[in-house]
């Protein structure tokens, strides 16, 4: 069974990959245009060096307030199917990983925002989890075509 099973098993993988990243374009295109002109936001910035040998993590999209040169960067999950998404944000809560990009990467004190978008984050279960585990944590749930944008733009002028 093992790797026959596997081998002619759909490539989910790969239709998962095009509806994220569909919605990373969508969310930071659609962001740009309601933030002030002094804001930046820069769709896939450079990785964060936060490991030894130059490792680190890439994250969607960067907010840079041109008038405090202060940084926000945003973790973008897209989920149409269910799936667990939302659970490879966590590593974003650790007080350990906020300190070393907030010395390194001039950002606010809170330097992640996470953005959760499509009809899984639509239902009750997935908003309960995230309203919870994310409480005091920077964070959205966008509503079906993006509909929050103009609210989730406010959101983000007010943090940086």
């Amino acid at each position: 069974m093992g790797a026959t099973a596997l081998s002619q098993r759909d490539n989910w993988q790969q239709g998962a990959r095009l509806v994220g990243d569909a919605g990373e374009n969508d969310f930071a295109t659609l962001l740009a245009k309601e933030l002030p002109a002094h804001y930046i936001v820069e769709h896939k910035p450079k990785k964060l060096v936060v490991y030894s040998g130059g490792k680190g993590i890439k994250l969607d999209t960067l907010v840079t307030n041109g008038l405090t040169n202060k940084n926000l960067y945003v973790e973008k999950k897209t989920g149409n199917n269910g799936g667990n998404a939302h659970e490879r944000v966590y590593k974003f809560l650790s007080p350990s990983l906020k300190r070393v990009v907030r010395e390194k990467y001039n950002t606010v004190m809170q330097p992640f925002f996470m953005v959760f978008s499509g009809a899984t984050f639509q239902g009750q279960k997935y908003q309960d989890e995230i309203s919870l585990l994310l409480e005091s944590e920077n964070h959205a749930i966008m509503e079906p075509n993006f509909a929050n944008i103009k609210q989730v733009a406010l959101q983000i002028t007010e943090i940086v």
